[in-house]
């Protein structure tokens, strides 16, 4: 049990790459590194005794480099959309990298945020906090930011991660982590069969550059709802114009009666493996996101990973809160850092 380390080889400025494993006495492994902060591995026993590796990725570490789907990787300072790229604090405006759709701004950087930088790694007990700093006005944000990530591997098979980002001036930060995950191994082709259930009755439409509009919608009598357990694929099925805007599923789902505390944001089960994964969060969204852009990439142990291999369930404020006065903001200061908690909770069906 621990923290296993291993040198992995260099980074884009040649900086030392270490993959940091830990073990629990259940045998259930976390594999993360110090570039991005990326989640390479998971291996988890099914309901039929057999071990998986749950998390898609990379075989050469290379790969990550340039990868702009962000396979395992902490986003941010902001993650998701921003509309036009751009917003103001204090009537004063900061502008972001355009990088999505000509116009607007996604996860903040392609190659240069916080998911492309190697991080400094402290060793724990059965966890590894990673830490790293960025100067003001670095990626376009405002104030000197120190951001600390930590994953913890617990008894109970989870994977929790909790951010503590400060900044010495008032800045946009919305953290998340983009894991993408198949339950019966990321070598088992696609997550369609998979059932998910959200702790959500209203999601965010979005327009055909997926920048929310604004409104709050229920999920009621539209193919987004999962208040109970449903198989994606047959929700994806659906003619709606939501699903044609984004290629299939990627859309913020508000969690019910947000109140700041950890709650269940969403469950997802595979019937072949026996594998559930809940993920808990203490904010207000949960994006949920099929890989619809995955596709040719190839990943570990030489598979090649199709369209929808894998899905995301990234913890967040919602998409374009930076500018959209409906939503919660996420503006923070040197009063109040940005402080929060995701868990990937994993456990077999009951027989």
């Amino acid at each position: 049990m621990g923290v296993t380390v291993t040198e992995i080889g260099k980074g884009p400025n040649n900086e030392d790459l270490f993959k940091y494993t830990m073990k629990n006495e259940n045998g259930t492994e976390l594999s993360v590194i110090n570039f991005g902060c990326i989640i390479t591995n998971f291996l988890f026993e099914g309901k039929d005794g057999k071990v998986r590796d749950v998390v898609l990725g990379f075989e050469d570490i290379k790969d990550y480099f340039n990868d702009d789907k962000c396979f395992g990787a902490v986003v941010g300072p902001v993650a998701n959309r921003t509309a036009d790229a751009c917003f103001e604090i204090d009537n004063v405006e900061y502008k972001l990298e355009v990088n999505d759709n000509d116009r607007n701004n996604l996860h903040t950087a392609r190659l240069g945020s916080l998911q492309k930088r190697v991080w400094d790694a402290k060793v724990g007990e059965n966890s590894v906090t990673f830490t790293i700093e960025k100067a003001d006005m670095d990626l376009g944000l405002p104030g000197n930011l120190k951001a600390k990530v930590v994953y913890t591997l617990t008894e109970e098979d989870e994977i929790k991660i909790d951010y503590d980002v400060t900044t010495d001036k008032k800045t946009i930060i919305n953290m998340t982590n983009h894991t993408y995950f198949n339950l019966n191994g990321h070598d088992s082709g696609s997550i369609l069969d998979e059932s998910v259930v959200f702790n959500a009755d209203s999601f965010l439409p979005v327009d055909d550059e997926s920048i929310p509009s604004g409104e709050i919608r229920k999920v009621a009598g539209t193919p987004m709802d999962f208040t109970v357990a449903k198989k994606i694929g047959d929700q994806l099925d659906m003619n709606y114009d939501q699903l044609a805007f984004t290629y299939g599923f990627d859309h913020n789902y508000c969690i019910n009666d947000w109140n700041g505390e950890l709650n269940i944001a969403a469950t997802v089960i595979d019937e072949k493996s026996g594998i559930v994964m809940e993920t808990i969060t203490d904010l207000p969204g949960v994006q949920f996101y099929i890989g619809n852009y995955v596709g040719g990439d190839k990943g570990k142990n030489g598979v090649v990973y199709a369209q929808r291999q894998g899905l995301c369930l990234e913890s967040q404020y919602f998409p374009n809160s930076a500018k959209e006065p409906k939503f919660a903001r996420p503006l923070f200061d040197a009063n109040k850092p940005f402080k929060s908690t995701t868990i990937y909770r994993f456990s077999t069906l009951a027989d």
